[in-house]
């Protein structure tokens, strides 16, 4: 009973006292102290009625001499009725005959007066306390319970999110997937065009480009089944680094009044601080719904750049490339007209590479790597306006300007010294030891000089074609 009483204790354990006798009041009151139960006391049923339509006791012990009072009935209570309620009798042997008025009534059993009540209150009050504690466990367990449940469902729901979303990357990975790798900003409009096309959650789209001026957004010309050609807008004034808000939300109205309502923008920049390219489409709302947008700008924008990047590149390259008639011209003004020239000549020769790779035939030389890395590496080192001509298999021209002769012709010279033909061999074991290395020399401007340096047999290849053409078998063509 020592849990009990701690437990009564500990949850302020009210138990209210209905009898008529003051004295027999007392000891009950007293036998509850001795368990650590202090008790609300009531001599009269009107009084305990207003009470209890106020609050409701852990307990009550009513006297059965008082379960009426004029038109008052304790069990008409109506927390009796709803059994709320909780309550033992009290009578003596006198007032045994009144205990007919307790039958049928939901209660905890009799305390008789004449033997020892804290016994009988210790028997009474521990059903009670068990059942009070069963019942804040029961809602205990109800609260977690209802914790774990709505635990469950937000797990449930960011599973279920997490895996939308998980969709959602795929897709977008997907797309920028089959978007692949453009080289020049033509190619990456074309390519725009037709990913957009081909995709299935794109329903109709239109796109914007600024023109030169910067005064006029255009539209391409396309013909495709998703694409819409929309009209040319000009602008009030000019804008410049790309297109401006003021701009952006012109092609808006005009695609909003021309496709259905859902229009989405995306903004495709480049060097500027405006974009440079917009698409305004419509899309399945349904299946993107958190779909990733601003990624797919950002992945875009990073292509469009990178398209830039490299169509300048090629036009930077372009212009240190001549064709050797080019350079043959040049020369022959020099030669024949006195021409006044910026430019030095050098000769890179890669004989002792022909020469080898004409006596290992089976031994694979990969050209196509070779030149593209041996020009691309030498445009890093020249510097200034300088010019790259390819001369023939194995010969290459540089045309370095005279301001910086001296420090490009060093720099020229170590690189052709380290540049390791042997790595475009395909068994490059068999070329280690042998000598494959370039030559360079400056070359006299004249067109026959560089001519007889490339070609230094043509003469007798000439005389002897027709003697090997009838010593050897010819292949038919």
């Amino acid at each position: 009973m020592g849990r009990t009483q701690a437990r009564q204790k500990d949850q302020n354990f009210q138990v209210a006292i209905l009898v008529e006798d003051i004295a027999d009041a007392k000891a009950i009151s007293e036998g509850l102290r001795e368990i650590g139960i202090f008790a609300h006391y009531y001599q009269d049923l009107d009084e305990l009625w207003v009470s209890l339509n106020t609050y409701t006791p852990d307990f009550c012990i009513i006297d059965i001499k008082k379960m009426s009072q004029g038109s008052l009935l304790f069990k008409q209570h109506p927390k009796i009725a709803s059994e709320e309620l909780k309550y033992a009798f009290y009578y003596k042997d006198s007032a045994k005959v009144l205990l007919q008025s307790t039958y049928g009534l939901n209660h905890y059993g009799y305390i008789r007066a004449d033997i020892n009540l804290v016994d009988q209150l210790k028997s009474v009050l521990r059903r009670r306390n068990e059942e009070l504690r069963l019942s804040e466990l029961n809602s205990s367990m109800n609260e977690r319970v209802n914790r774990l449940r709505l635990r469950g469902q937000r797990l449930a729901q960011l599973q279920e999110k997490s895996a939308h979303l998980q969709q959602q990357d795929e897709l977008l990975a997907k797309l920028i997937r089959s978007f692949g790798v453009v080289e020049t900003v033509e190619d990456f409009n074309k390519r725009l065009v037709t990913l957009l096309d081909q995709w299935d959650q794109c329903l109709e789209f239109g796109v914007y480009e600024l023109n030169s001026s910067g005064q006029k957004l255009m539209a391409p010309r396309l013909n495709r089944t998703k694409y819409r050609v929309l009209p040319d807008l000009w602008l009030a004034q000019k804008s410049e680094g790309g297109i401006n808000s003021y701009a952006q939300d012109m092609a808006f109205d005009v695609a909003y009044g021309l496709m259905d309502e859902g229009v989405l923008t995306l903004k495709i920049e480049g060097a500027g601080i405006d974009p440079d390219i917009l698409i305004l489409g419509q899309f399945e709302q349904q299946t993107l719904k958190d779909f990733n947008w601003e990624y797919l700008e950002m992945k875009l924008s990073s292509e469009y750049r990178r398209a830039i990047l490299r169509s300048q590149r090629s036009e930077q390259s372009k212009n240190h490339h001549q064709s050797v008639f080019e350079l043959l011209h040049e020369m022959d003004d020099i030669n024949f007209n006195q021409a006044e020239s910026l430019y030095r000549h050098v000769l890179v020769d890669f004989g002792n590479l022909l020469g080898f790779t004409k006596q290992r035939p089976n031994n694979r030389f990969f050209w196509k790597s070779f030149a593209r890395d041996f020009l691309q590496e030498l445009e890093v080192v020249l510097s200034g306006r300088f010019r790259l001509t390819c001369a023939g298999v194995g010969y290459f021209v540089a045309s370095l300007e005279k301001k910086n002769l001296e420090t490009d012709y060093t720099n020229l010279k170590r690189y052709v010294e380290s540049f390791e033909c042997w790595r475009y061999f395909e068994d490059s074991s068999l070329v280690i030891t042998t000598d494959v290395s370039p030559s360079i020399r400056l070359v006299a401007p004249a067109s026959l000089n560089l001519l007889r340096q490339i070609q230094p047999n043509h003469s007798s290849l000439n005389s002897g074609l027709l003697s090997t053409r009838e010593a050897k078998p010819q292949l038919e063509l």
